[in-house]
């Protein structure tokens, strides 16, 4: 067992938000609703030490985004140096893509430098990889017999232009991984952390913005709700994302509009259209996400008890779906969820 796994709380069936490393408030305010928070961009460790200057003392990683082509190349030395005086967790290699494409090398072959990396510093191996490693059974054979070989832990980004786990097969591939890899971390994600935390994932790091839930491939554009720009909420009885306008359409009485977390007191999440309520939003998205991060951890992993609760929870979720107080407001299931609902 490498030595990280000795020291690090992020390698512990934990989890953490994912933030850009620009705000200093805000990562504090992650940090204080998570086990972790991880920051992204290669200012994070700066803007860390700052904080550290006044006290702070929380858990950090850092993702330097590397893997993205508009960030450019990174000095690895320069890299880990910084991740070290800021106080990480545990270090983390600039971060590779890993591609798909038929002219690509070999997965082997595209990581063997950051696999190096890794071993050399005594860190975990970052990597983006695109999702058909996940949806092509002959790829994720090849990828799962590389990783799985590996003598350094590893953290996986997800990368698409849109949900990476809403292909066939995405769900049972990411599980068939994290049951083969060992002490595997999920960073950059959605709610599909909370699967992967259910089935034995050693971390999940949720983002709370769009751009921080995937990573899109280099030299590819995203798609988004360009015509509804109202807050995106997290609907704990729906496991999903939805705009504050999609919401406050809705008159169903079979999923809540309102939410009892202590961030809401019980208040309809429909008043998040308001944009000054900006912040509160975000509070609520940060309270709700913990809660059953939370509640999945604290399920036993032995015998398949949080496997199991898992399950329950996403079948829950399936039977909300439907016509929301009117025809017109009809809304059903992405496919991330019903594939984790048919795989649990």
């Amino acid at each position: 067992m490498p030595a990280i796994y000795l020291r690090s709380k992020t390698v512990r069936e934990t989890f953490s938000f994912y933030v850009a490393g620009g705000n200093s408030e805000r990562i504090r305010a992650y940090a204080e609703h998570a086990d972790a928070v991880v920051i992204a961009g290669a200012n994070g460790p700066s803007a860390v030490r700052q904080l550290r200057d006044t006290g702070w003392d929380g858990t950090v990683i850092f993702d330097g985004n590397a893997y993205k082509m508009q960030e450019g190349a990174m000095d690895p030395n320069k890299w880990f140096l910084e991740q070290r005086t800021a106080g990480a967790d545990r270090l983390l290699t600039p971060g590779l893509w890993v591609d798909s494409a038929s002219t690509s090398t070999t997965f082997e072959h595209q990581i063997e430098e950051e696999v190096n990396l890794a071993r050399s510093f005594n860190a975990t191996c970052l990597l983006a990889i695109d999702r058909r490693w996940f949806t092509k059974t002959s790829k994720l054979n090849e990828m799962t017999f590389t990783l799985e070989g590996l003598d350094v832990p590893v953290a996986i980004v997800l990368g698409d232009k849109g949900d990476p786990m809403a292909y066939s097969g995405a769900v049972d591939g990411l599980v068939s991984s994290i049951k083969s890899i060992d002490k595997i971390s999920i960073l950059r994600c959605d709610q599909v952390g909370i699967g992967a935390l259910a089935y034995g994932a050693a971390h999940a790091s949720f983002g709370l913005t769009s751009s921080h839930r995937h990573v899109v491939p280099p030299g590819v554009s995203s798609f988004a709700k360009v015509n509804d720009r109202s807050a995106r909420v997290f609907v704990r009885q729906l496991l999903d994302w939805f705009t504050a306008s999609t919401i406050a359409g809705w008159s169903t009485t079979d999923v809540p509009l309102s939410c009892q977390a202590t961030c809401c007191r019980g208040q309809a999440i429909s008043r998040f259209l308001d944009d000054r309520l900006k912040s509160e939003a975000d509070l609520h998205n940060l309270t709700v996400l913990a809660g059953l991060a939370e509640e999945i951890l604290c399920a036993p992993l032995e015998d398949g008890v949080r496997r199991q609760e898992f399950a329950r929870i996403c079948r829950e979720a399936v039977s909300h779906y439907g016509t929301m107080g009117h025809w017109r407001t009809e809304i059903t299931p992405k496919r991330q969820l019903t594939q984790w609902a048919l795989y649990c």
